[in-house]
């Protein structure tokens, strides 16, 4: 495998940089990948709500380890930590679910144009959520 893309070298290059690089690292990434889901869905027929949902427990599943590894030094507990992901991300969720309906049906946005700005708003929430309640450092 080539030095360059392992996920050592990568792990080790993302520790030197700034905690908000990082994370517009990753969550570019998962978001790349979450929209991708979406745009499948919809592709497939799906209705944009079920294309949403879809999205988002497939991508919860690779998100978690992710921003836990290399954007978040990680808690005691991974399941504590867990709990409190998935609590940031459903409310992320729900904010994407409320918004995205709103756009498309009472705005007349195409549905991958409102997903993309839901994303956006709910990115900036998300990382101070992730920063200061998920994966908080708790002193002993």
């Amino acid at each position: 495998m080539n030095r360059w893309l392992s996920s050592s070298t990568l792990s080790s290059t993302l520790r030197w940089t700034h905690q908000p690089a990082r994370y517009l690292v990753v969550a570019g990434t998962t978001s790349l990948v979450y929209l991708g889901l979406v745009a499948g869905g919809l592709a497939l027929g799906l209705h944009y709500i079920a294309a949403i949902l879809v999205a988002q427990v497939i991508t919860i599943s690779f998100a978690f380890p992710a921003y836990r590894h290399w954007v978040f030094a990680p808690g005691a507990e991974w399941t504590k930590d867990l709990a409190r992901f998935v609590s940031v991300w459903s409310s992320g969720a729900v904010a994407g679910l409320v918004m995205t309906p709103l756009l498309v049906e009472l705005a007349g946005w195409p549905p991958m144009l409102a997903q993309v700005v839901a994303l956006v708003v709910v990115s900036v929430g998300s990382y101070l959520s992730h920063r200061f309640f998920t994966f908080r450092q708790v002193s002993p």
